[in-house]
């Protein structure tokens, strides 16, 4: 099966949400960065989140490779 390349997009939580990378809260309201497929659909289930917190802190190439210390 071929890889789906994604991208994250900047986004208001419409309801509470969990950062993949840290496991911080993202609390309603706040600024997220979710994954979707660049291509191809990227089904909820498995599209992860990420606070702007590690967002700035790593950077979309890094979160999306998971090559976080």
């Amino acid at each position: 099966m071929a890889e789906i390349k994604t991208r994250l997009v900047k986004k208001v939580a419409k309801s509470n949400r969990v950062c993949t990378n840290c496991n911080k809260d993202i609390i309603e309201g706040e600024i997220y960065h979710h994954e979707e497929g660049v291509d191809h659909h990227l089904h909820s289930l498995i599209a992860r989140h990420f606070c702007s917190d590690c967002y700035s802190k790593y950077g979309e190439k890094q979160l999306l490779t998971g090559n976080n210390p």
